[in-house]
């Protein structure tokens, strides 16, 4: 059997998920963790749900990999080793053959979008545009031999403040996918392409390059699967959360001075 684990991270300080060498990754930290606990055994493969780039966060990634004692894949025992902006909270006994990326019947991102000048009422009409299967060539970075073509299921803004909370599951994404989406939402937003542009976007024969949003607004929120359970693990959830709160009081104190500076130098 293998073991699956859901983990999140913070990856501000983190350059991507997957292992680059001499750079601080998901991926390496993880298997350093997961070897120093003995969980793992020295170069086994694991196996990531979704890659995601430098700066971009997760709440619900899932990794797999071959344990080699049970008893010492433990979120709590991992998280012992992990720094404070990666931690493991669920795990799961999966089969041998459990990839979870093939396995994965959708994923959920959110992206957190600053725009206090986008029209709420454009930015919701055109959300609707990207449901449904479409040729996602021009709301992603180009990888050879990649099928351009995908299905999104659902697309939900909700506004919060200053803030657009953009909820989108599809049966998977191509690299940059969600950020690019986001740019064109919030070009349209703001009035700065037209009625119909989304449709023309969607044509293989047209090319317009947008760039990614900020990758620090987004993160994978869900991965899904069918008949896998994932046993939470309270300790290491009541840990994080204690971790979290400390720093949202930091960084909400932060943000106030940076407001206050901000309102100095008008």
């Amino acid at each position: 059997m293998k073991t699956a684990l859901k983990i999140a991270y913070v990856g501000t300080n983190f350059y991507g998920s997957q292992a680059q060498p001499g750079l601080p990754t998901v991926e390496s930290e993880l298997r350093k963790a997961l070897e120093e606990a003995g969980a793992i055994k020295l170069g086994t493969k694991i196996a990531m749900a979704g890659r995601t780039d430098a700066g971009v966060h997760a709440l619900g990634q899932v990794v797999a990999f071959e344990q080699a004692d049970p008893k010492l894949t433990a979120p709590r025992i991992i998280n012992s080793k992990l720094p404070k902006d990666l931690w493991a909270y669920a795990r799961a006994e999966v089969p041998d053959d459990f990839d979870p990326r093939r396995h994965a019947t959708s994923r959920e991102y959110r992206y957190i979008l600053y725009a206090p000048d986008v029209i709420e009422r454009r930015l919701k009409e055109c959300s609707s545009r990207f449901l449904g299967t479409h040729d996602f060539t021009n709301f992603s970075s180009v990888e050879a031999g990649k099928y351009p073509v995908r299905t999104v299921t659902r697309l939900d803004i909700a506004k919060r403040g200053d803030f657009y909370i953009i909820d989108i599951e599809a049966d998977s994404f191509l690299w940059n996918m969600v950020r690019k989406i986001v740019t064109a939402l919030r070009l349209v937003g703001e009035n700065k392409r037209p009625d119909g542009w989304i449709e023309k976007m969607f044509d293989p024969e047209y090319r317009e390059g947008i760039p990614p949003a900020a990758p620090g607004g987004l993160y994978l929120s869900r991965v899904n699967y069918d008949g896998i359970a994932f046993e939470e693990d309270e300790y290491a959830r009541q840990r994080a959360y204690q971790r979290m709160l400390n720093s949202f009081e930091w960084h909400h104190t932060i943000a106030e001075i940076y407001k206050e500076f901000k309102d100095a130098m008008k």
